[in-house]
């Protein structure tokens, strides 16, 4: 009976080890996610003149990458006042604030960046980024 016992206990031992080695790390299970996401829902329209390409894990710094397109009648770089860009990037601010389901990568500290590209001309059209310091 001892030795079953005994047995039983090193077993459970040894598959909780084996269990432990298999889970993923925040950041791994992150960009995991990050690629699957974009498999399955990329590329997806969010609104009549913005596509959404793809997400991606990006490692330094740590955090998220968004690639978006701007195409039709907001493809058009002399809209982009320097307080349209201001407007643009404080909404871009308040949704990380704002949003729970980003509540986990902001404690964990990550960096959210934004690149919208003209689909017209290929070239970026705004690019934003925020860290923590930035979002708390």
């Amino acid at each position: 009976m001892y030795r079953k016992l005994t047995i039983l206990f090193f077993s459970c031992i040894v598959a909780l080890f084996a269990a432990m080695a298999c889970t993923e790390s925040f950041a791994e299970r992150r960009a995991r996610e990050a690629r699957e996401f974009s498999e399955r829902e990329c590329p997806r329209m969010v609104d009549k003149f913005i596509r959404m390409d793809s997400m991606a894990f990006v490692e330094n710094p740590v955090g998220l990458t968004y690639y978006y397109t701007v195409m039709g009648e907001l493809d058009n770089d002399t809209l982009l006042t320097p307080d349209v860009i201001d407007d643009f990037r404080q909404r871009l601010l308040e949704n990380i604030r704002n949003d729970i389901n980003m509540r986990r990568d902001k404690e964990e500290g990550f960096t959210f960046t934004y690149h919208y590209t003209s689909e017209s001309t290929g070239k970026p059209f705004i690019e934003a980024s925020f860290g923590p310091e930035e979002y708390r």
